[in-house]
């Protein structure tokens, strides 16, 4: 008797650990799972409630709690909580370099055994995408959309001038220099770079247009030669054309001292005529009364080494803390984010590109660029990850500072490559 209750007692344990493992499981005690994810998105809080509703259908004793923070806080706030106790359960990041090194350090939850169980991202989303957020193999994140930019402008004021969509880099030079002689108070192209990222991403896209993304895979991830290492000159030719950018007279004064939400709030006031802004500024603008505008790709550079038709693409979405006391809802909770419904719903009210696109073709009256994002991105040759997402931490460091200098005029293309390289080299000898 004593041998059958034990023996029952061992298989009890064995399914309950079975399904602890393989499946996700309701509770019968309140939990409460604490998201982090950036502040600012149009119709985010409306996306969060229903999250909260919808996953209580199915597990009404969790309690899922938001917390946001601006981006360049957040960069700094989310890797203080993870090394502390007091970070959330589920968090947002850029899939690449920032996201690896956080799996590397251990802070963030492998979560490959919870790909295809019921509820797992692995039935919304395909397995190429899952494997952004890879490292050595095994899957650290569930991404939900992906952001690019584009060039927004303001068509009216195009018309009314008699100014042409630029198709090369002098051509966007000369358009500003022609904004300019219209009315020189007129701001062409509002630089927002208070928090630094804004110029980073379009040295991202310079580097890709002139030294090309063949030439620069061995320096950003550091395998190339200490001697060949960020020697190519095309990346001061790529910093000297954001020079040119400043003398053509394309930004406002002092850009590091101008937040990204006013330069943002110039565009849609119909003040600046056109803004390099993100697949999430379509929705902003609208929401300020600005929405007729059109958009352009990022000009080719002639004689560039990069392809035009290569673009900016950033895939982001959730983590999972290493820490968390609930993996196993904390990774459902993630997934159920990409579930076909609420992928639909991060459509429609946040104006995500769904990384689940089963339920795209329900979506009521898409706006008009989210058409053109869509097929747009869908008609490039190739993507390029930002550069403070992809570089190794202290390089990307790097970039950003050297791009308020340049901007600033304290160091010259040269001097900010030399910089870089030195940082470089340290962070490859401690490999």
């Amino acid at each position: 008797m004593n041998f059958l209750k034990f023996i029952t007692k061992k298989i009890y344990l064995f399914i309950f650990s079975f399904f602890l493992s393989f499946g996700f499981i309701t509770t019968s005690y309140a939990i409460d799972i604490t998201i982090w994810d950036l502040s600012g998105r149009n119709g985010q809080d409306e996306f969060y409630d229903n999250l909260n509703k919808e996953y209580k259908k199915i597990n009404p004793d969790v309690n899922i709690i938001l917390q946001t923070f601006e981006n360049e806080a957040y960069k700094t706030q989310i890797q203080v909580a993870l090394n502390g106790n007091d970070g959330p359960d589920v968090f947002f990041n850029w899939f690449g370099e920032d996201s690896a090194r956080l799996a590397r350090a251990g802070l963030a939850l492998d979560i490959t055994p919870y790909a295809n169980v019921e509820g797992g991202y692995g039935n919304y989303i395909s397995e190429g995408l899952s494997n952004t957020t890879a490292v050595n193999g095994k899957i650290y994140g569930v991404p939900n959309t992906s952001v690019s930019k584009y060039f927004h402008y303001d068509p009216a004021f195009f018309e009314a001038n008699s100014l042409a969509v630029p198709k090369t880099f002098d051509d966007l030079l000369n358009l500003c220099r022609d904004i300019r002689a219209i009315d020189s108070s007129i701001v062409p192209w509002p630089l927002g770079n208070s928090e630094r990222w804004k110029l980073n991403h379009v040295i991202t896209m310079l580097n890709q247009r002139v030294v090309g993304e063949e030439n620069t895979a061995a320096d950003y991830n550091l395998s190339a030669s200490e001697d060949e290492l960020f020697t190519n000159p095309a990346y001061v030719e790529a910093w000297q054309k954001v020079v040119d950018l400043q003398d053509a007279g394309c930004f406002q004064d002092a850009p590091n001292a101008t937040h990204p939400d006013l330069t943002r709030s110039m565009f849609a006031s119909q003040i600046s005529p056109m803004i390099y802004c993100g697949t999430w500024c379509g929705g902003i603008f609208d929401s300020e009364g600005f929405s007729d505008f059109s958009y352009f790709r990022f000009p080719e550079v002639v004689g560039g080494a990069g392809a035009a038709t290569v673009g900016f693409l950033v895939p982001s979405g959730m983590m999972v803390s290493a820490k968390t006391a609930h993996p196993e809802i904390a990774a459902h909770v993630a997934s159920f984010m990409v579930s076909d419904d609420m992928a639909l719903q991060a459509a429609e009210l946040m104006g995500f590109m769904p990384s689940n696109p089963t339920k795209i073709g329900e979506m009521s009256n898409p706006t008009h660029w989210f058409n053109f994002y869509v097929n747009d991105i869908a008609d490039k040759t190739g993507h390029v990850n930002v550069l403070d997402v992809l570089l190794e931490a202290n390089v990307s460091n790097a970039y950003l500072d050297m791009g308020t200098e340049i901007l600033n005029r304290t160091k010259t293309p040269q001097e900010a490559m030399d910089f870089i390289r030195q940082v470089a080299l340290e962070a490859k000898a401690a490999m």
